[in-house]
């Protein structure tokens, strides 16, 4: 007598991914393993949206102090601590014309300065500190002071 049972395709996950299966069980829960993994996703996107502006407005600042670093000879300390507060006034970076520390010597100029950042997480319940601290060193052009 022949042999009439159904014969169905091997199991694939890609099947499962058609039918939507992958994230669930069979009852159709959501697993612990999605359940995890799109809680480490939203904690990941919760701390890109806290460290990334203080990271970026330190290399905008850093950048800044190397452009006049390297453009000191045309522009005298006043002017060049001038261009800096104004980036870190669009910035939003805390410092002061105080803390733009500028030395020059016959042979090259220093730029640097500081400020720290503090951030909230959860809600202010924990709190870290970022230093930052850019500077910049290059041979100095003749001054203009």
């Amino acid at each position: 007598m022949p042999d009439f049972r159904v014969v169905h395709p091997p199991h694939t996950i890609a099947a499962d991914r058609r039918r939507g299966r992958v994230f669930r069980d069979q009852a159709g829960r959501i697993t612990f393993g999605t359940f995890l993994f799109l809680f480490l996703a939203a904690g990941a996107v919760y701390l890109t949206l806290l460290y990334a502006p203080p990271w970026m407005a330190y290399r905008a600042m850093l950048e800044v102090i190397q452009e006049e670093g390297g453009a000191s000879g045309v522009a005298s300390d006043d002017e060049i601590g001038d261009r800096i507060l104004a980036t870190a006034k669009e910035w939003e970076v805390p410092i002061t014309r105080d803390q733009i520390e500028i030395t020059r010597t016959d042979t090259k100029i220093s730029i640097s300065t500081r400020w720290d950042v503090t951030i909230n997480l959860f809600g202010g319940q924990f709190q870290h500190v970022l230093h930052f601290a850019p500077s910049t060193e290059s041979v100095a052009l003749p001054a203009a002071r």
